[in-house]
């Protein structure tokens, strides 16, 4: 333990702490669709960092340090670590459980939230899920940094079969004390998997035969969370790699940009997904260039956009935008705050033609590839 500290306190100093403020007092709390902290909005800004908790368990706090100083310079909000695993690191479920307190303390220290996957890899660990998941939640229920997701992808062949069972997912969900935000796990393949007090959803990550389609399939968050009445986290959306590997990984800054100013139209927490993020290594070369260009939509659009408003695609009953030359692009999606629209086209390699219903107009545009953001506003009687 004494050399876990010292490591601890050499790692604060050779990494300084950064710019954001400590958590509020208390966890998250869910109002609606959103998450407030200490009666303030939370914007969920999170970035996968698979390996932090495994960092720690082995000693390597200094790594870990170094990627949470990032993330806090970046202005990261959410970081998604796995309490356990065994294909992408070997990290037993003790080791998870016994490096996770001090984690949550680094976290802390730069102002950072931490999303814990209690459940990993089930198929081939042999685990006491009962006993993981009530450790796990125990040790959340301590930070108020913390939330839980009970299982990664619980439908997915590398989970046990009883964790496919939405009725096991609630259940050991029970063991988590009720203070912690909790998802059940990503809801995809089965709605009952958005039974937890927030909900995670891996969006498609192709779609229509274009690579834009990853980007056009994040319109649907705004109906899950209508249909849900909780908040809903695009949790592992598709990944930046060097190298475009269809319906995996894209390499477009101008697509990953796009996604997050949809994601957060339609409402959705967003996280950034990333091949180096799977080793929670600080994005570089291609991937830094995605990261910084997703990063950029929480300066292209104000603050709390998400959490007011009507969502709409273009053409509904009630758009600003009435039609669109859907020669020119694949999708209008936009928010209403009051008398502002924004508004965002998809897949537009020139100036899209738009048609304003009565009593809209533009008044601004800003291009970012094939993908443009357009103010409007309602006309002045």
């Amino acid at each position: 333990m004494l050399r876990m500290s010292c490591l601890l306190s050499a790692a604060l100093i050779a990494h300084p702490l950064q710019t954001n403020s400590a958590p509020k007092p208390g966890h998250l709390q869910i109002a609606g669709a959103a998450f407030r902290a200490a009666d303030e909005p939370f914007q969920w800004r999170g970035i996968s960092a698979f390996r932090l908790v495994e960092m720690v368990a082995h000693g390597n706090q200094a790594q870990a340090a170094a990627f949470l100083d990032w993330a806090s310079s970046r202005k990261l909000t959410v970081v998604r670590v796995f309490a356990m695993a065994r294909h992408l690191f070997p990290l037993t479920p003790a080791e998870g459980a016994g490096a996770l307190p001090e984690l949550l303390q680094m976290a802390a220290a730069r102002g950072l939230h931490v999303e814990v996957v209690a459940l990993v890899d089930t198929a081939d660990v042999k685990t006491d899920m009962d006993a993981h998941v009530k450790a796990v939640g125990t040790i959340a229920s301590r930070h108020p940094n913390a939330l839980v997701e009970i299982a990664n992808e619980p439908a997915h062949p590398t989970q046990a079969v009883s964790i496919h069972d939405p009725r096991e997912l609630r259940r050991l969900a029970s063991l988590v004390p009720a203070v912690v935000p909790l998802s059940l796990g990503s809801a995809e393949e089965n709605d009952s998997f958005a039974d937890g007090r927030y909900a995670t959803f891996h969006f498609p990550r192709s779609g229509g035969g274009t690579p834009w389609g990853h980007v056009l399939r994040l319109a649907r968050g705004a109906a899950l969370i209508r249909a849900w009445g909780k908040p809903v986290i695009n949790d592992e959306p598709i990944g930046a790699a060097a190298a475009a590997v269809p319906g995996r990984r894209d390499n477009d800054p101008d697509r990953f940009r796009a996604a997050a100013l949809l994601s957060r139209l339609a409402g959705l927490g967003v996280t950034f997904h990333y091949e180096e993020g799977l080793q929670a290594k600080i994005p570089t070369g291609v991937e830094a260039r995605c990261f910084e260009a997703w990063n950029e939509a929480w300066t292209l659009l104000p603050s709390g956009v998400e959490l007011k408003g009507a969502f709409y695609e273009a053409g509904q009953p009630g758009a600003a935008v009435a039609a669109f030359d859907r020669a020119t692009a694949s999708g209008v999606f936009e928010r209403q705050v009051g008398e502002i629209t924004y508004v965002l086209i998809v897949a537009a390699p020139k100036e899209p033609g738009l048609t304003w219903s009565k009593g809209w107009r533009r008044t601004s545009q800003k291009r970012f590839g094939s993908a443009w953001l357009v103010i409007g506003e309602r006309v002045q009687k």
